[in-house]
């Protein structure tokens, strides 16, 4: 029977020294339920935290020492650790028989590898919506870089892709959102910050846009009581567009008046950043809330259900709708988007509901500006829109408006001139 070691979960760090940095493998930490600590390895019998480098799984058969490559992911490399364990098992019993295996001489990742192995991270512990917006960003990347290793990537690479979205004449953010992406996975391979600060893509940095009083007040009179409700609920909450469409009954708070964000997983639904969170919200919503409550509505029923009876996935396409009948469309704008059998489809919001100035996230900008404008402190609007960073909302301090300080510069020399 042959003899097969346990196997061990080892991840390749670097560390400094006098000579210079080294790239070594330390053993991985688990938890006492056995479940991997992301990052935490153990050096020189110490715990410490290392986001750069992969995971590799180790054992021993026959006398000779075997690793494997698993990738950057501590909790899919913990899997695979479970899964390989077994296999060995499986051989030592006798159940199945061994297969040919190969030493790996090289402990190289491939580029591929890496970025195959960080959309199966993102598939798993980030959003669908996520997903979607970096698998094609990798894919691209993937396709058009020419290394075979991950750390044979350099900065000359990321300029040289994204000088190639320019020429497909692709925008500023959108490149830089991309550079933001194989940055990441460049990180955890241990070459992180390739780019200098001069080598990414210039873009104008907006004022969110919000809609302003008279919008809003021709958008309800356009509305049926359903759709009254269901945008008057974006507005007044500062939800995602994902959080009120999974947004129960259960959620809501009549006594309190508040509303929460808490996780279905059931509808395959998580909070952003996986927090749940708590948003008190003006009584007036909580009272057409409790009027538009079905009266067979059991409290994990959502408040805006499909015809299925399930989350709506079509608020944004209701919205539209909703402008265009309206007649709040601008009338100038248009979408483009390709069609399955080829070729692309121009929509122009002076003929349906397309206008680009009508969409769900506006209610949030709206929801953000409006509250800074009535003296919330900032800190406090942090904590009810659910940003894990301070900066991502003191960008709506851009649109803010004070009617002191406009008083003020009324009254100021300045305004002689005029």
């Amino acid at each position: 029977m042959p003899k097969i070691s346990r196997v061990k979960l080892l991840k390749k760090i670097k560390i400094s020294t006098s000579a210079g940095a080294t790239w070594t493998l330390v053993p991985a930490l688990f938890d006492s339920k056995g479940r991997v600590r992301r990052d935490h390895v153990t050096v020189a019998g110490r715990d410490e935290v290392h986001a750069e480098g992969g995971y590799y799984l180790e054992w021993w058969d026959g006398g000779k020492r075997y690793r494997e490559a698993v990738g950057p992911n501590g909790f899919a490399a913990a899997d695979k650790v479970r899964a390989k364990q077994a296999e060995l098992d499986a051989v030592r019993n006798g159940i199945v028989a061994a297969a040919p295996v190969v030493e790996v001489t090289q402990e190289r990742a491939t580029l591929k590898h890496a970025l195959d192995a960080y959309k199966d991270y993102v598939r798993y512990h980030r959003s669908l919506r996520t997903f979607r917006t970096y698998r094609p960003i990798l894919d691209s990347f993937s396709a058009f870089c020419t290394r075979m290793y991950i750390d044979d990537v350099e900065r000359q690479d990321l300029l040289d892709f994204a000088t190639d979205c320019l020429k497909q004449g692709q925008k500023g953010k959108s490149i830089y959102n991309k550079l933001v992406v194989i940055s990441q996975v460049m990180k955890q391979h241990g070459k992180s910050k390739l780019l200098n600060a001069s080598d990414w893509p210039s873009f104008v940095e907006t004022v969110r846009p919000i809609y302003e009083d008279f919008e809003l007040a021709k958008l309800f009179r356009a509305c049926t009581k359903l759709e009254e409700v269901r945008f008057k609920f974006y507005l007044m909450s500062g939800f995602r567009d994902a959080e009120g469409r999974f947004v129960t009954w259960r959620d809501v708070d009549f006594k309190h008046m508040a509303v929460r964000v808490t996780a279905k997983p059931h509808w395959g639904f998580h909070p952003k950043n996986w927090e749940e969170r708590e948003v008190p919200v003006p009584q007036k919503l909580i009272v057409l809330l409790k009027a538009f409550r079905p009266a067979n509505a059991t409290p994990d029923d959502p408040i805006f259900p499909s015809a299925t009876g399930r989350p709506d996935g079509a608020m944004l396409e209701k919205l539209k709708a909703v402008a265009f009948r309206g007649e709040l469309n601008c009338g100038h704008c248009a979408v483009s988007h390709k069609l399955e059998e080829g070729g692309v489809k121009i929509n122009r919001c002076a003929e349906g509901p397309y206008c680009g100035r009508w969409f769900l996230h506006k209610f949030r900008h709206t929801y953000a500006t409006r509250h800074l404008q009535d003296g919330i402190d900032i800190r406090t609007l942090q904590q009810w829109m659910g940003h894990r960073d301070i900066a991502s909302t003191m960008v709506y301090l851009k649109g803010v408006r004070n009617s002191d300080v406009q008083a003020r510069i009324n009254k100021g020399s300045l305004a002689a001139f005029a």
